[in-house]
């Protein structure tokens, strides 16, 4: 007899008459461990399911037995439950027909999903591990971790063996009652041969048989299916088990996924600079998707607008995760949508963003400081040459003091020239009676002028003076300049000029522009203006904007510029 740690019940009521136990009772085979229904269908693919009608009388009898735990274990059944759900994940997994495990669960075991119409043999099961498809997958993880917690704060179930609950047991009585039976028929048969009638030896006999019959079936057999029952319980126990540990497998696999997507999408944002969000690109493909409906030919305009507000719903859920939907705005065509790089802009992507704006604005710097000129950064650097060949484009500050000093310069070495000529043509009429009004007329208005007045007045002398100034190399430069053609102008405009100006004269107070009140310093906006060499009109302007009067212009004009041509002659060149 085996030691266990579970109860045996003992047979209520036993027959009046004991046989040999089954192993032993004309040609019964001893019993053999057989496997259970579970057994049948264990974890992974299973083996397609046991069907009662088609079954052996041996799969017949364990299909009652399990059936039987089933009604009356309810730790059995839950377990069960577990496995059979297991095993049609598995199956669905491999693509493989699930309709027999299916029917188990419904039918025998009657499994109904948490939330879910009752399951028919015609329904699939749709999940294996969650009633709810759209579950992701921490939450089926979590759900597996509950099932866990219930499965282990469950009240162990002890071994107990009831022979009269075991029909194999029931079967080897009613085998041994049939041997009783048969040889109590042989012993009177032989006894009435003998002559022997009903008597003491013929009752001794048949208690005898009786006795060696039924003690056979005490003594071998029911230890037998004693065992064979308690290595059915381990066998329960150790599948519980490793169903427990697949459930640990299965739930840490569920969470493990959602931590690997993550960290998909966190190398992804590395990679590119932008972050897309658990579900985002799912609610971009619906954008998309209602897009291309929305501009199929024919659609109507009642049907394009329900399409729009299905797209809205989307676009919330972009906006709530932090991602701009204006790329996705109704107004954005498929095509143009479907380029767009959406996502939230990680802290790697922002750091890219800043250091190509730096780039572009050093390549835009390179350029001003080269070509003077104000250019606007862009990301294609080529564009940058063409801003700097316009000539319209505005001078930088570096552009303007180059070209106030430039045209300094060149008022300066006019303003020499002009000296030497006047010297040599002074000389030349220094015994002229001409000579004091021909010096009035070069200190007032200019050289040009006075050798004008001087040929009106003394031809000779004027041809003396012509002459003086032409043996002499500086004062035939000077001579040069005033027969020179006008050259294109390709300055600074009014404007720039106006605003370079300015921008030298802030009161610091009002921090704006104010014209200064004493006359030295509007004397010298008036030769900064001239000195830019803007085209006859527009220098006046500019000096009117700064704050300088008509009068005091046209005083300027007539101490720096010879009246006749316009011209600079003399001194700014205005």
């Amino acid at each position: 007899m085996i030691e266990t740690t579970g109860t045996v019940l003992s047979q209520k009521k036993k027959l009046p008459t004991l046989a040999a136990p089954a192993a032993g009772v004309q040609g019964m085979a001893a019993p053999k461990p057989t496997p259970s229904v579970s057994t049948l269908t264990a974890p992974g693919v299973g083996n397609g399911g046991a069907n009662y009608n088609t079954g052996d009388q041996a799969m017949k009898l364990q299909i009652a037995q399990n059936q039987a735990r089933i009604s009356g274990d309810a730790g059995y059944k839950d377990n069960e439950i577990s496995r059979a759900l297991q095993v049609i994940q598995n199956r669905q997994a491999q693509g493989l027909d699930t309709s027999a495990q299916q029917k188990y669960l419904t039918t025998n075991l009657g499994y109904k999903a948490p939330g879910a119409a009752p399951a028919t043999a015609n329904t699939a099961v749709a999940s294996a591990t969650s009633a709810n498809p759209q579950m992701t997958n921490t939450q089926q993880g979590m759900d597996l971790l509950s099932q866990m917690r219930a499965i282990a704060n469950r009240e162990q179930t002890p071994f107990s063996y009831d022979p009269n609950a075991d029909p194999l047991y029931q079967a080897a009585l009613k085998r041994a009652q049939a041997n009783i039976d048969s040889g109590n028929s042989a012993t009177q048969a032989e006894l009435n041969r003998r002559g022997i009638l009903n008597s003491t030896i013929t009752s001794d006999r048949m208690a005898e048989l009786a006795a060696q019959e039924m003690g056979r079936v005490e003594t071998d057999v029911m230890p037998s299916l004693m065992q064979q029952a308690y290595q059915q319980y381990m066998d329960n126990e150790a599948l519980k088990q490793q169903q427990f540990g697949n459930l640990g497998a299965l739930a840490q696999s569920y969470l493990g996924e959602d931590q690997r997507q993550f960290g998909n999408r966190v190398t992804e944002g590395e990679l590119t600079g932008n972050y897309m969000p658990e579900g985002a690109q799912n609610a971009i493909n619906a954008i998309l998707q209602l897009k291309q409906q929305a501009e199929t030919k024919g659609i109507t305009a009642a049907e394009r607008a329900k399409l729009s507000a299905q797209a809205d719903g989307y676009r919330a859920q972009l906006l709530s995760m932090g991602i701009d939907p204006a790329a996705y705005a109704s107004g954005v065509n498929y095509n143009t949508a479907r380029t767009n790089n959406a996502g939230i802009r990680t802290l790697g992507g922002q750091a890219m963003d800043l250091n190509n704006k730096q780039a572009n604005l050093n390549a835009a710097g390179a350029y001003m400081d080269a070509t003077g000129r104000v250019v606007t950064p862009q990301s294609d650097w080529s564009g940058l040459a063409r801003q700097a060949a316009n000539p319209n484009a505005p001078l930088t500050l570096a552009g303007q003091n180059q070209a106030f000093n430039q045209g300094q310069q060149q008022w300066q070495n006019n303003f020499a020239l002009e000296q030497f000529a006047y010297q040599k043509a002074r000389d030349a009429v220094a015994d002229s009676q001409w000579s004091q009004q021909f010096n009035q007329n070069a200190t007032q208005f200019g050289l040009n002028y006075a050798l004008q007045q001087l040929q009106q007045q003394d031809d000779s002398a004027y041809r003396n003076a012509m002459l003086s100034i032409n043996q002499d190399e500086n004062s035939r430069a000077w001579l040069g300049l005033q027969n020179a053609p006008a050259a294109e102008y390709n300055g600074m405009n009014a404007n720039q000029v106006l605003s370079a100006l300015q921008s030298q004269y802030i009161d610091p107070t009002t921090e704006k522009y104010a014209p200064p009140k004493d006359a030295a310093t509007r004397e010298q906006i008036y030769q900064q203006v001239a000195a830019y060499g803007l085209p006859p009109g527009q220098d006046d302007q500019v000096m009117l904007s700064m704050g300088l009067t008509a009068k005091e212009i046209q005083d300027f004009d007539k101490k720096y510029i010879q009246p006749t041509t316009g011209t600079g002659a003399a001194a700014a060149g205005k």
